[in-house]
């Protein structure tokens, strides 16, 4: 804590740290991963172990040592509390008497807020520079001093401005001498320290500075050479080179951006009949051989195989000997395919959606238990009964009754989620409604399981167009995709090109976050359908994405000989007229366009693939002239709305459903900010994202005073561009306010929420939302999704009126900053209705009222069952219909276990869930991997679970143990011969009994667990025999 760092109960950033009795895990700035650390009785350290986010579980490998470098430039210690303290009457002069106060608080509280780290010199009394760093004797090697002392001037200049801004609206600053080097000072430290210098010229003046000449060259005179051959072959002309080179004897060594490129690299040679072998990576210095061979111009062992090593190396070289005649050679993938954008080396968690967990119940939230409905969560409670100890889940029904969940059932009570977000009905104990209303649900989740089943049993029977395997064009288009393809990427193209050489007609839906990539995974499919001279039609729901769709293809295919074209509004007649001219002739391989494309005038000469992107935004009559084309052609369809991944998963056997969950790699979580209504932080954000040459949207939802805030706005942003856009304006207006703003003509878009999420403007990175109390929390989720789509780092500012930020409204707000402030991390919250309208448009839009009634995930095990049952791959009982009573043995987790009560109602619920005993084994590790050593209430638990797993194995829908006596019933009379049963318990002299209603009674089994676990193996021979 004095170090900067914040507690949690998860560790998932960087400057974050959690304990949890002997075990401590915390995320170091200077680390990749975080790190767990486990301590003796006697607080010494036993091990530091890496660890995974996304399954919080350690690595093997353990580190021998770790620095944790301070979390925040700004630590709240006495020392520098009190400086600051001392120091901050002398800025009265300087600052509004707000600011003070708020920095005040902040000492009070020792909480820091964004941009404290410019306020140092109150916080101590000398700053130090990188230099004071160094040790006493190290080597500084500048590298173009004169591009350093232009960059660092340019800084200063950019600092200086910011600083008169900030003294002009009374803002607490201080000078940029307090804070940096100047430029001068800067040049002046180097030229002391100094003791080499890198320059890619000879310099003309004469210098006291030895000079050595090193013969190396650029490849610069190599780029005509492939981009002239990018319209046949870059990868033709390569070759060439490479058989040029290899005749002279030269060493080649060819480099990939990563693994995945080095192997795609690979076979494209291969297929070109040229040898080569991927060889290590550059990153890690023990992999990486060519400096080796650079220093003895040979490729130890690798003469007849060119070697390809893995590693961000954008530019290669050639080693020249005196005579200017190349030595050795290293050729990158993008010099020969074009460059590739830089990505930082986060580490990235895929996003996960999650239902059917409880880790972010709160108490009052609503809740649906399967046998009584609808009710109110209101924590967990510690109940002695039966000589034990144990917790209970407190809900509340209607009418203030209470039922006090054990821990055995708590898998039996799901989080409700609706669609609205509207509190849903309580349910009234011990009425029949709830029955009644699940038996509906049921029925209407058996009819469109049927349906759905139908339809693509319908599809299986029908005969379609097989395309050929990748061949070496293809390996070479996706070696010129600009970035690198996240694993969901990866997975769906190879889903897609599997469904495409089969023929059976492709009809798949590809669901994912807008910027995810689904675009790409679109353009693989067109590629593959157009060089095997099969016609691509792109269907888009709006004028504006199909110009921004013809924009995309035509540059990824500009190196192709493929012919694109758009069809829309922007078109005149006569255009559209000649356009299906030639796609009926042929002469047009990729067509976009908006509906316009159904219309009867439309005919293609040879479809092979229709995209269809956001089918749900087309209307009845569109959707089924789009079911037409599925009977025939390939169809690929793309959503931006989530669905549930356990919806996904229950549908796998009736559906093709592929989930595109993991962000780009230099992707940035937008930073969100809850902020009072004032004119200068609107104009300092909006100055801020144009000076670095960006552009803002600006949401004000309410279009009666939608102008009134325009004329607010050029009041206090002079010379700034603004453009209006609502709903009630006519379409043709309405576009062209969006075309020229994504073309850059305005900087700033205020609008109201109408504008699609679908639209790519990667220029704009802020976006203020005005008023952001009126605002749910998905439509919070969904706006902010339009910035950020970039490497760029993007800004959503939530403004709020000052008195609400005082008044209760700021907790709710503060916690949906926390929710909202990671990639991914408000997803888990903020997708659920979005989501549910997912399910509804994947099932039909009438589902919806039926997830209202029951929620979400109740819902989708009701489709889970529904498909298994269909397709008969149900085995054995579901947990929620085992009972096991096992009262009088102590089943809790202890709070100075796992003190985080969402933690543990999420462990209680996944061991009533887990469905094998390999799964419950590997939980439990990781469960005393993260928290310690199990103390015995809680093996009790698991204990319990593996008693669940052997009632569902062997039919029992009940187990109880009382009295010494373990009762087990069995749900289906025919899983038991009686007859033979009860003639050999007659012959033997056992403890076990047979008593009708299908129930075996064995005696004299002591109370506690692994005694009953011994009891029921002695069982599994009498199921073995009399089964």
């Amino acid at each position: 804590l004095n170090s900067g760092y914040i507690q949690v109960d998860v560790v998932e950033d960087q400057g974050e740290f959690s304990a949890h009795g002997d075990i401590m895990d915390v995320f170091p700035l200077n680390q990749e991963k975080p790190v767990r650390m486990e301590f003796s009785e006697n607080s010494e350290l036993l091990y530091l172990k890496p660890f995974e986010i996304q399954t919080q579980r350690t690595a093997e490998v353990e580190l021998t040592s770790l620095k944790i470098l301070p979390g925040s430039e700004i630590l709240f210690n006495q020392e520098t509390i009190y400086f600051a303290r001392q120091t901050l009457p002398s800025y009265r002069k300087e600052c509004t008497p707000e600011v003070l106060r708020r920095l005040k608080e902040s000492l009070q509280k020792c909480e820091s807020f964004p941009g404290i780290e410019s306020l140092s010199p109150l916080f101590y009394p000398k700053l130090e520079t990188l230099f004071d760093y160094f040790p006493a004797e190290y080597l500084l090697v500048v590298d173009e001093e004169n591009h350093i002392t232009e960059r660092a001037e340019h800084f200063y200049q950019e600092v200086f401005m910011e600083y008169e801004l900030s003294k002009q609206q009374n803002k607490l600053t201080l000078s940029p001498e307090a804070l940096f080097l100047t430029h001068r000072e800067l040049e002046s430290r180097l030229k002391e320290s100094a003791q080499v210098y890198l320059k890619s010229k000879v310099p003309d003046k004469k210098s006291e500075r030895t000079i050595y000449q090193l013969q190396f060259s650029d490849n610069q005179s190599l780029r005509p050479g492939f981009e002239h051959s990018k319209a046949t072959s870059a990868a033709g002309h390569m070759v060439q080179l490479l058989q040029d080179w290899s005749k002279s004897g030269i060493p080649i060594i060819l480099s990939a951006k990563n693994q995945t490129h080095a192997d795609h690299f690979q076979q494209l040679l291969e297929d070109l009949g040229v040898e080569s072998t991927v060889a290590g990576k550059q990153q890690v210095a023990k992999d990486c051989p060519w400096p080796k061979w650079l220093e003895s111009n040979t490729v130890d062992g690798l003469k007849e195989k060119i070697p390809i090593l893995c590693g961000n190396v954008s530019s290669g070289f050639r080693r020249l000997d005196a005579d200017g005649q190349t030595q050795f050679i290293l050729l990158t993938q993008e010099e020969v395919f074009g460059e590739k954008k830089r990505s930082r080396r986060l580490q990235r968690t895929q996003v996960q959606q999650v239902t059917g967990n409880l880790d972010d119940l709160r108490e009052g939230d609503h809740v649906v238990h399967l046998d009584y409905g609808i009710g109110r969560y209101h924590g967990l409670q510690k109940i002695t009964a039966g000589g034990s100890n144990n917790e209970f889940m407190l809900l509340i029904y209607a009418r203030e009754e209470k039922v006090y969940v054990p821990v055995a059932k708590f898998h039996l009570v799901q989080k409700y989620v609706n669609a609205d977000g509207t509190a849903p009905k309580l349910s009234k104990l011990g009425e029949k409604a709830w029955k009644k209303i699940r038996t509906k649900v049921a029925r209407a989740v058996d009819d469109i399981a049927e349906e759905l089943a139908q339809i693509y049993a319908e599809r299986k029977a029908r005969k379609g167009f097989a395309f050929a395997p990748d061949d070496h064009e293809m390996r070479e288009f996706e070696l010129r995709f600009p970035f690198e393809e996240t694993p969901d990427q990866e997975e769906v193209i190879r889903s897609v090109k599997e469904d495409m050489e089969t023929k059976l007609p492709m009809d798949r839906l590809v669901c994912g976050d807008v910027g995810f990539g689904k675009t790409e995974i679109a353009m693989r499919g067109a590629f593959k359908a157009a060089q095997q001279e099969k016609q691509v039609a792109i269907l888009v729901p709006t004028t504006i994405l199909a110009q921004q769709h013809y924009e995309t293809f035509v540059k990824r295919f500009e190196d192709t000989p493929f012919i694109i074209e758009v069809i829309s509004r922007f078109r005149t007649d006569a255009e559209q007229k000649i356009i299906l001219k030639r796609l009926l002739e042929g002469k047009i391989d990729i067509i976009i366009g908006t509906h316009r494309l159904l219309s009867t005038d439309v005919k293609f000469n040879d479809l092979g693939l229709l995209v269809v992107d956001e089918e749900q935004r087309f209307g009845v009559k569109h959707k089924e002239k789009i079911k037409r084309f599925r009977a025939a052609v390939d169809v690929l369809t793309l959503s931006a709305t989530p669905i549930p991944r356990t919806l996904h998963m229950s549908l796998m056997g009736i559906r093709d459903l592929s989930l595109v969950n993991t962000p780009p790699a230099d992707r940035r979580a937008i930073r969100t900010r809850l902020l009072p209504v004032n004119d200068y932080i609107i104009q300092e954000s909006v100055s801020r994202e144009i000076r670095r040459g960006g552009q803002v949207f600006v949401v004000h939802n309410r279009v009666e005073t939608i102008y009134e805030y325009g004329r607010y706005l050029e009041s206090i942003l002079p010379n700034i561009r603004i453009a209006i856009a609502h709903g009630q304006m006519r379409e043709q207006h309405l576009e062209k306010v969006m075309l020229d703003y994504i073309e850059g003509r305005f900087d700033v878009l205020l609008s109201t929420t109408i504008i699609e999420s679908g639209l790519d403007i990667p220029r704009a990175n802020t976006i203020i939302i005005n008023n952001a109390q009126n605002f749910g929390l998905s439509q919070l989720y969904q706006l902010r999704g339009r910035v950020g789509r970039s490497d760029v780092q993007a800004y959503a500012y939530l403004l709020v009126p000052a008195e609400k930020i005082l008044s209760g409204v700021a907790h709710e707000r503060i916690q949906v900053l926390q929710d909202l402030n990671d990639l991914g991390a408000g997803f888990k919250v903020a997708s659920r209705d979005l989501e549910i309208r997912g399910a509804g448009n994947l099932l039909g839009s009438e589902q919806s009222g039926q997830i209202a009634s029951v929620g979400l995930e109740l819902y989708t095990q009701m489709v889970d069952r529904a498909v298994k049952k269909l397709l008969q791959t149900e085995s054995g009982l579901a947990p929620e219909d085992i009972q096991v009573r096992l009262d009088h043995i102590e089943q809790s987790i202890p709070e100075s276990y796992i003190h985080s009560s969402s933690h543990r109602l999420s462990l209680y619920k996944a061991l009533g869930t887990l469905p094998t005993k390999e799964e419950l084994w590997e939980f439990r590790n990781g469960v005393e991997d993260r928290f310690g050593i199990l103390p015995e209430s809680v093996l009790n638990i698991f204990r319990n679970a593996e008693v669940r797993l052997w009632g569902q194995l062997h039919g029992v829908e009940k187990i109880e143990h009382e009295q010494n006596r373990l009762r087990i019933q069995v749900k289906d009379a025919s899983r038991l011969n009686h007859e033979k049963l009860v003639g050999w318990l007659c012959e033997q002299e056992t403890p076990l009994s047979y008593i009708p209603e299908n129930t075996l009674d064995y005696k004299n089994v002591p109370p506690e667990m692994n005694a009953i676990l011994k009891g029921l193996k002695n069982l599994e021979q009498v199921f073995t025999v009399y089964g």
